[in-house]
């Protein structure tokens, strides 16, 4: 085992006070503005990287940040977009996608199948000069339209929440259609990373990939999810106190990552589905939940998101053709199709449309997808660029949005429709 030397280390240690504390600075401005921190967090990322600092003052950013001591920040990313992960797949309930069935189920077939086809042809027709590998178009094509059709949970979830609509037909609507898009979303990128890079297990080839990736999923959700109630279960005979329930869930985590990574199925698919896991054994109580949240929002998600704004120079490799494009059709292919399969489920034009607005918020999870095709090659800059100021425009506009398509619905003016005395009593039984 090998340590870094103590100069290296406290470079390391001055690297994050200087990062956290600028995210933490610009991620508390940005909350008090009503928006998400994570924008502030980025941009201090942006701040400090090659965007500003290292085009004003290069010689002090090349101190500061040398490119051949950045490795430990880079470790500190990839767990950090591992315990986001996590988190995320607690926060979904299965349960809750049987009781609004049928709307759940179009919305999400049309948040799905729409975003996808347009983020398909659009990236298959861009100008070579857009593609990292021009050969590898159709990877590329296929992986826009798993990006274009993603959505964030703990984004879409913070929104409703702060319009407390969470608990409401539309809110159950929302989530329950992000957790399946997500769910389809991420197995087929992790398909893709596969085919790039291979595995142990499976010889990189599609077919194996797609079995594994199935394979995994099921069993967690099945055999697993018997497996870790009874590991709970030997965790409470031994009376260990309570706080441990945390650590367990995060050695889980870190076990199906391992594993997942091993085989060629990408880590952080490991974590998401081990939160998924996790979360319907209904050991995690709110407040081990919240101590985790907590851990991750204030330390591993800063670190993440202000590194993801080093990543890349934001300012040379801004396209306004590229991220023109990439908003555009992120937003018209999301709402139309989120709206669509609303209205074939059966909910009025107001709160489709509101479905429709809810889904487009990709925030982390858009950022995550960036981070990882561009440190598989599968992307270049100009399209990380590109997709990480999308996921910051779509989830600014969300609340907004839903908003303005509820304006009758949620008491924003203090008047209210026969939709908004269902939300009410809705609440009320809550």
């Amino acid at each position: 085992m090998t340590f870094p030397s103590e100069s290296d280390f406290a470079l390391f240690l001055f690297q994050l006070f200087i990062l956290l504390s600028a995210a933490f600075l610009l991620g508390g401005l940005f909350r008090r503005l009503g928006q998400a921190p994570v924008i502030g967090e980025i941009l201090a990322g942006v701040l400090l990287g090659p965007s500003i600092l290292g085009n004003l003052f290069p010689e002090f950013s090349s101190a500061l940040f040398p490119p051949s001591q950045t490795h430990m920040l880079g470790t500190l990313a990839w767990l950090g977009s591992l315990f986001l992960l996590l988190v995320t797949g607690m926060e979904i309930d299965l349960p809750m996608l049987r009781k609004e069935s049928r709307v759940i189920f179009s919305t999400s077939l049309m948040g799905i199948v729409i975003p996808s086809a347009i983020g398909f042809f659009f990236a298959f027709y861009l100008p070579d000069k857009y593609l990292a590998d021009s050969s590898q178009r159709w990877l590329f094509a296929v992986f826009m339209a798993t990006a274009m059709s993603i959505s964030a949970i703990p984004m879409v979830a913070k929104i409703l929440m702060d319009l407390n609509l969470l608990k409401t037909p539309v809110g159950h609507v929302i989530i329950g259609s992000a957790v399946i898009n997500d769910l389809i979303g991420w197995t087929f990128f992790t398909v893709i990373l596969s085919g790039m890079s291979g595995g142990v297990v499976g010889g990189g080839s599609l077919a194996g990939v797609l079995f594994m990736v199935l394979g995994f999923t099921l069993f967690c959700l099945t055999v697993g999810r018997s497996l870790m109630v009874r590991v709970f279960s030997f965790f409470h005979m031994l009376h260990l106190p309570p706080e441990g329930v945390l650590g367990l869930s995060v050695l889980i985590a870190f076990l199906c990552a391992a594993l997942t990574q091993w085989v060629g199925i990408h880590a952080v698919f490991g974590a998401y589905i081990a939160g998924v896991m996790i979360g319907e054994t209904g050991e995690i109580t709110d407040r081990t939940r919240d101590t985790l949240v907590s851990f991750v929002l204030y330390l591993f998600a800063p670190i993440f998101f202000a590194t993801m704004g080093q990543r890349a120079d934001f300012i040379a490799n801004f396209d306004l053709f590229l991220v023109l494009g990439v908003v555009l059709i992120a937003c018209v292919g999301k709402i139309v199709g989120g709206t669509l399969g609303a209205l074939i489920g059966g909910m009025e034009r107001s709160d489709a449309l509101a479905v429709g607005f809810g889904l487009n918020a990709r925030g982390a999870m858009e950022i995550i997808l960036a981070f990882l095709a561009l440190e598989y090659s599968l992307i270049n800059e100009k399209v990380f660029v590109a997709l990480v100021i999308t996921a910051i425009a779509t989830s600014v506009m969300g609340g907004p949005l839903i908003q303005w398509a509820m304006r009758g619905s949620v008491s924003i003016w203090g008047k209210s429709n026969s939709v908004g005395q269902r939300i009410r009593s809705t609440l009320e039984r809550s």
